[in-house]
């Protein structure tokens, strides 16, 4: 179904369509081209401002496909496709476009993707589906079985991946190198200065020591002459305190736990004097080693500034710096055996390859000889078709293959690309004799041709239409056409005629059958619906074999 309203000459019109073959006539200027520009929009194109026909209304178009099938994933659970699609856009005068898929608002872009494999219309001077060479492969493939196709498929998919994986290996390997020489430069600058936490945590200590070198060994000797080596030294009193007291310490708990912690005293007096004498042994140490410990300090300070706060945190760096290192290990073997399995995948792909190539220059035979004999019931005689292949460089999704028709329309004449070297009298015949050969594979559901049958008449007229009712055996077909032998070929004959009684043309579109197509028949062959015409309409409509 196709409605448009508010486009160019049509006010408002309704179509259905059916399965197979229809065919839409009427007079030259009756709308047949807006009605191909109203199919368009709905499929996507672009739109022109010239085309309003009141400029304060908006322009509406819309279509209902039913049985869609090649719909992309996304878009049908997006627009839940599966009962069918109704797609409907307006244009208001701003030119402000808004489009609808099952109800649901969608963008240009989705309305394109979505409808890709709806529809291909085809006119003279419109490039198609099977005139654009990147598809030429695909519609090769169609005719080749599925087995060799799939066998390609799988093992180009391994080799993808494999090839993908030594890449970052690669990657990740120049990556490692840079990374590993700024590891261990700062794992080398940590590991030189062998750091022992523990001792480490001391040097400020130690620095304070040899700082105050001579004030600790005055005063130590000074302190240890207090408390042991003078004549009256604070260990002999204690001393002798304690032993005073430990003689009464029986008549008195008192006095006794004044003697005890007298005694105590006197250990404690040991361990002190103890303590101010090694620090005053320590003190006498090399000479240098006041040098090397604020050197070390310093480097420690700079490292805790780097890799710390703390140096216990510089310490646990160094750890983590080691594990990462162990962890980014880079064996040459393992790259050596992934790109021997490479070589081992890759002459397997290129057998598989062999095989699926050689299938298609099977089905490329097939298909030069079909068209070449398509072409000839055309009345395109003398015609040659040829699939050419090139080679490329590398194994690809195509299997290191491409292709592209190429035609010959004149005797003496070398094929080229058929999207250069065929008239636009000839594309119309040639497409029609392509589209025969690729009907039950061709994915397009809908096909349209606008006046596929310019320039021909007679033999080849008929040719032409019983090569479109072939085609329609396999999809919906709509044809626009001003030849009577084509029009009678048709399932459903739909007429545009054109008004202008309010001042302003407005176009009309309605089936016909019985009579009435007999009468449009009858015009279209003489001009005028005598009874020899309509006769012969009858007659042709039974010869087309749709009375």
């Amino acid at each position: 179904m196709l409605r448009v309203e508010n486009l160019s000459v049509i006010e408002a019109v309704s179509v259905e369509f059916t399965d197979g073959l229809n065919i839409i006539t009427g007079e030259t200027g009756a709308g047949k081209s807006v009605f191909i520009g109203a199919l368009s929009l709905v499929l996507g194109s672009r739109f022109s401002r010239t085309l309003f026909r009141d400029p304060e209304k908006k322009i509406t178009v819309e279509a209902e496909f039913l049985g869609a099938t090649d719909v992309p994933k996304e878009l049908a659970e997006q627009f839940e496709t599966e009962d069918g699609i109704i797609i409907r856009r307006e244009i208001d005068k701003t030119g402000k476009n808004r489009i609808f898929i099952n109800g649901r608002m969608a963008t240009v872009e989705q309305l394109r993707e979505l409808t890709a494999s709806f529809c291909d219309i085809h006119g003279q001077h419109e490039h198609q589906q099977l005139l654009d060479s990147a598809t030429h492969m695909g519609f090769i493939d169609s005719l080749v079985p599925q087995e060799p196709k799939d066998a390609y498929a799988e093992c180009f998919g391994r080799y993808r991946e494999l090839v993908s994986r030594i890449a970052k290996i690669k990657s990740d390997r120049q990556l490692f190198l840079r990374e590993k020489d700024m590891l261990e430069f700062q794992l080398g600058e940590i590991d030189e200065l062998k750091i022992n936490p523990e001792e480490d945590s001391k040097i400020e200590d130690r620095i304070n020591v040899l700082t105050n070198l001579t004030k600790i060994l005055d005063n130590s000797s000074k302190s240890l002459q207090l408390l042991r080596d003078g004549e009256v030294n604070a260990y002999e009193l204690i001393t002798s305190a304690a032993s005073a007291l430990s003689g009464i310490s029986k008549y008195s708990d008192t006095i006794s736990k004044a003697a005890d912690q007298l005694s105590e005293l006197t250990y404690l007096l040991n361990d002190i004097m103890a303590n101010v004498e090694s620090v005053a042994d320590a003190a006498e140490a090399d000479p240098d080693e006041l040098d090397r410990l604020v050197d070390r300090k310093y480097k420690l300070q700079n490292l805790m500034k780097k890799y710390g706060p703390e140096l216990s945190d510089v310490y646990a760096f160094a750890d983590k710096v080691r594990g990462r290192l162990n962890e980014m290990g880079f064996s040459e073997d393992s790259l050596n055996k992934l790109e021997k399995e490479l070589g081992t995948l890759g002459a397997e792909l290129h057998k598989k390859a062999k095989v699926l190539n050689d299938a298609r220059r099977k089905a490329a035979d097939f298909i030069e000889n079909s068209i070449v004999e398509n072409l000839n019931e055309l009345e395109l005689k003398n015609s040659v078709f040829k699939v050419v292949f090139e080679n490329t460089e590398d194994m690809d999704a195509s299997a290191g293959l491409k292709a592209e028709f190429h035609i010959s329309t004149n005797k003496g004449f070398e094929p080229g690309p058929i999207q250069k070297v065929a008239s636009g009298g000839e594309i119309s015949r040639v497409m029609l004799a392509m589209k025969e050969v690729f009907a039950e594979k061709d994915r397009v559901q809908t096909l349209v041709f606008d006046e596929i049958d310019t320039g021909i008449s007679g033999k080849t007229a008929k040719q032409v239409a019983v090569k479109l009712k072939k085609v329609a055996n396999a999809r919906q077909v709509i044809v626009i056409t001003h030849l009577p032998v084509v029009a009678c070929a048709g399932r459903k004959h739909l007429h545009i005629t054109k008004a202008a009684d309010t001042g302003l043309a407005k176009t009309e579109i309605n089936e016909i059958d019985g009579n009435k197509r007999l009468a449009v028949l009858a015009q279209m062959i003489a001009g005028n619906d005598t009874p020899s015409a309509v006769a012969q309409a009858k007659e042709m409509i039974e010869d087309m074999g749709n009375d």
